[in-house]
């Protein structure tokens, strides 16, 4: 069953609709290879403290990625790292991490060993929270002019605010990362098309007076 958001789309052409069905696929489409290149970029990041695989089921956790999303994500993630990338993580396997030894094994060792742990896990938090702010960013971008490719097919069907809530819908946005979108997206319009409207008002204005 249609959603409403989507119910007014049959009086449409077909092909307007065939437009935003390409629009949709590419979207998806650059949505992964998006995802795929910051979670290759957190690889880079965390290579001295864990292999990378490790670091792209970290980057899929913190994006809430699940299902087919995230093994596809995860499957291209690891399709972007070259040989170098694979050999130079094999090489730092066996120094990753601050292992406990025998330097530890007193008192105020322990008490050392365990104060650089809590700092590296406050470090890494840091870095997790740097990584999804950053990759928020290009994701919501990335939505955002996908989104105005909607507005533009629906330019003569449809506002920009139902096109850019079928954007949404059509890809299963979060609330919360549709808000952005479409705030993004009403921002951008804003730009363009606000100062057509000051000139119409002032155009208006004239033939009133004339």
């Amino acid at each position: 069953m249609a959603s409403p958001v989507t119910l007014w789309l049959q009086g449409v052409s077909q092909e307007i609709q065939r437009r935003l069905d390409r629009a949709e696929a590419l979207a998806r489409e650059d949505l992964v290879e998006t995802h795929a290149r910051l979670a290759r970029d957190l690889v880079t990041v965390l290579a001295p403290r864990m292999a990378f695989d490790e670091a792209i089921d970290r980057y899929i956790e913190i994006m809430d990625l699940e299902g087919d999303d995230a093994e596809t994500v995860g499957t291209r993630a690891v399709a972007l790292l070259d040989d170098t990338d694979v050999r130079d993580d094999m090489a730092r396997e066996g120094h990753r991490g601050w292992g406990f030894d025998w330097r530890y094994a007193t008192p105020l060792g322990a008490l050392r060993y365990i104060r650089r742990q809590r700092k590296r896990s406050g470090e890494e938090q840091l870095w997790m929270e740097l990584a999804a702010a950053r990759s928020e960013e290009a994701i919501a971008d990335m939505h955002m002019r996908h989104a105005l490719t909607f507005v533009e097919l629906l330019e003569n069907e449809a506002d920009p605010t139902r096109a850019v809530s079928l954007y949404a819908d059509r890809l299963d946005l979060p609330e919360a990362r549709a808000r952005v979108v479409y705030q993004r997206v009403m921002a951008r319009l804003a730009d363009i098309l606000l100062p057509r409207l000051n000139e119409h008002a002032h155009t208006e204005t004239q033939r009133h007076r004339d």
